[in-house]
């Protein structure tokens, strides 16, 4: 008989962390979904709102994602109507800000995020809350 791979669990670290990472993704963005937008754009709009009139540069650097993976970003919030480049008229450099849907768009997302909080504190209770630090930091440190 054939060897079921559902109970075998990996000893891969790495794997272990991206399942995590995934999953706390999909929990995010099921949580954010009534605002229209995913857990990464919820984080774009967020630090444009902090950063206002910042380039993509600006806000790639700002956020750590490289421009090329903000700019693919940024393209459906833009499509949306949640975002827009304020530059002056023969200007080569983007000047982003969050339109007046983009901003009730946040003030909804932040409700949701702060609830999603909630949920994942209550899940992790304050020692798993604790080990997640931990193992964070242990892996941060050289």
């Amino acid at each position: 008989m054939g060897t079921s791979f559902k109970n075998k669990r990996s000893a891969c670290f790495c794997l272990k962390a991206r399942r995590l990472s995934a999953t706390v993704t999909k929990f995010y963005d099921q949580e954010l979904s009534p605002s229209g937008v995913t857990i990464g754009q919820f984080s774009v709009l967020l630090n444009i709102a902090k950063a206002e009139n910042c380039s993509v540069s600006q806000l790639a650097d700002l956020i750590e994602l490289d421009k090329s993976t903000l700019t693919r970003n940024l393209k459906p919030l833009f499509a949306q109507g949640l975002v827009e480049d304020a530059k002056e008229p023969g200007s080569r450099n983007c000047q982003l800000l969050l339109t007046v849907d983009g901003q009730k768009t946040l003030a909804l997302a932040r409700l949701l995020w702060a609830e999603a909080q909630k949920k994942i504190q209550a899940k992790l209770g304050k020692s798993g809350q604790e080990a997640l630090e931990i193992v964070i930091n242990a892996l941060k440190a050289e």
